[in-house]
């Protein structure tokens, strides 16, 4: 019995094969780029699909599960709006069953999706998580006892949330605004890889920028303790999972600012994702 699950993006199409017995072990996976066409998305997931169950022995899928960014309307399983997809109230929940008519349809938001992964893969059940992720946008998801928490529809927008300098989070602190600033201070067009390159050798011109940039995210992140008190905080997304020194750093900064005798037990909520980046197409499988 089969699994298929797929991470879609506005450029990139990631699918992915399990087992009923063990969906979290990902057998074979691919990535491609997604077509900017309506039909042809969904024909090259389709595709795709049929490509990873190619010399594998017979069995049915019994479940197919996607995440996906933007505006999805859950409960007539609509894709109804995404600024980088082309798909606009595009029925996909129907047309995934047309296409696999023994298999479960799931579809969710990718961020919830990633948290879904997150929080399972840690076998919790009961307890409260926070999802973070700090990729070319910023947004997060909370699971409280084994169920997502959608607040009046649109939760985890904190990227929108503003920071000690009036400027939106996700300006600040996203891949791009950081590489924007980096760039601006040293009038330089190295990469975001390069100028963390030289963080990591102590670079002087760079530390601090990257101190300042970590001190934002660590006060969000002491806010939202404070606020939810979960068990855990995961930090995720491309610029987290490519940089765990600096999820450890992040980590020790949030521990300092609880510095209060009776917040002691607060320390050490904040971790590195454990399925980087698998974690939509792991946390898909999970659903």
């Amino acid at each position: 019995m089969w699994i298929l699950s797929a991470d879609i993006g506005g450029t990139k199409l990631a699918l992915a094969l399990s087992k009923q017995e063990q969906p979290e072990k990902i057998i074979k996976q691919m990535e491609a780029k997604s077509p900017q066409q309506s039909e042809s998305l969904f024909e090259a997931i389709i595709s795709g699909f049929h490509k990873l169950l190619e010399d594998e022995d017979g069995g049915d899928v019994i479940k197919v599960a996607v995440g996906l960014p933007g505006i999805l309307d859950l409960k007539q399983g609509l894709v109804v709006f995404q600024q980088n997809l082309p798909w606009r109230n595009f029925p996909l929940v129907q047309r995934l069953e047309m296409a696999f008519p023994k298999a479960q349809v799931f579809m969710e938001t990718d961020m919830m999706t990633a948290a879904n992964g997150e929080y399972k893969i840690r076998h919790f059940e009961k307890e409260t998580f926070i999802y973070v992720t700090i990729s070319t946008g910023i947004a997060c998801c909370i699971i409280h006892e084994g169920k997502f928490l959608r607040g009046a529809g649109i939760p985890g927008e904190i990227g929108f949330s503003l920071t000690s300098v009036g400027a939106y989070f996700e300006e600040v602190c996203a891949g791009p605004g950081l590489l924007k600033k980096l760039q601006q201070h040293t009038n330089e067009e190295w990469t975001l890889q390069q100028f963390f390159d030289r963080y990591y050798e102590n670079d002087e011109r760079i530390v601090p920028l990257i101190h300042e940039w970590q001190q934002e995210i660590a006060q969000k992140i002491h806010s939202f303790i404070l606020l939810v008190d979960p068990h855990v905080v995961v930090l995720g997304g491309g610029v987290m999972n490519h940089h765990p020194l600096i999820v450890g750093e992040i980590s020790r900064l949030v521990d300092q600012y609880f510095s209060l005798p009776f917040f002691e037990h607060k320390k050490g909520r904040v971790q590195a994702s454990l399925n980087k980046g698998n974690a939509g197409l792991i946390g898909a499988a999970l659903l």
